[in-house]
């Protein structure tokens, strides 16, 4: 009892317990996000079918044990890329400094154009991958209902508290419903970075023009009244 009183209110013995803590968590985040990279290649390589933990392992340098432990099973993995994809390139030092330099748009028009352009990078720079998850979305209703979970839950209130910020900035109508603004300026995110780039293969130029007009059009469709009587 005396022992453990000691370390109790012993402060240096304290502030090692949570250095440990703290390296534990982060070194599983690392591995977490070495395995995931992995994983998105090997997809990509492979196909979701063809697809083993053993390579996945082997790529992340990480024992596969930790597969099974962290994500559960090769669904669970796909599962943790689609839904974990920021946080993947948050986590990942490459990629970290270009999500650090997100710019914040004071102009609604900009805003959306920023939203959309880096949404078709995202899809471009996963492409091979995306063409596997996307037809796995098809196929497995779990994996479908996981992201449509993620969409609501996520991706569509983040970018809704954008909107909400030039609603409060009066360059917003009121009465626009923010959620199905925000919805369809999503789902053209999708149409043009996965089916007009990746499918489709429409030139980069055309996908640039295209997203510079569709934010323009949604512009002025969320525009206050009195703006538009303005601009006729």
């Amino acid at each position: 009892m005396k022992s453990s009183r000691s370390k109790s209110n012993n402060p240096q013995m304290k502030d090692n317990f949570v250095s440990e803590a703290t390296i534990r968590k982060r070194d599983r985040t690392a591995t977490e996000t070495s395995i995931l990279l992995a994983a998105i290649q090997v997809f990509a390589k492979k196909g979701y079918d063809a697809a083993n933990t053993k390579d996945i392992a082997k790529l992340a340098n990480a024992n596969e044990a930790l597969i099974f432990r962290y994500f559960g099973n090769k669904k669970g993995l796909l599962e943790a890329i689609l839904t974990r994809s920021e946080d993947i390139k948050r986590d990942n030092s490459l990629s970290s400094r270009s999500y650090k330099n997100s710019k914040n748009y004071q102009d609604l028009e900009a805003s959306i154009q920023y939203s959309i352009s880096r949404k078709c990078k995202d899809f471009k720079d996963a492409e091979d991958f995306m063409k596997v998850a996307v037809s796995r979305i098809i196929l497995d209703p779990e994996v479908s209902r996981i992201i449509q979970k993620k969409i609501y839950t996520k991706a569509l209130p983040e970018f809704i508290a954008e909107l909400e910020k030039f609603k409060k900035a009066g360059k917003i109508d009121p009465k626009a419903n923010l959620k199905s603004a925000a919805y369809a300026i999503s789902s053209l995110a999708f149409a043009l970075g996965f089916m007009g780039q990746c499918v489709y293969k429409i030139p980069p130029s055309e996908i640039q023009a295209t997203i510079k007009e569709v934010a323009r059009i949604f512009r002025k469709g969320l525009e206050p009244e009195l703006a538009k009587k303005k601009s006729k």
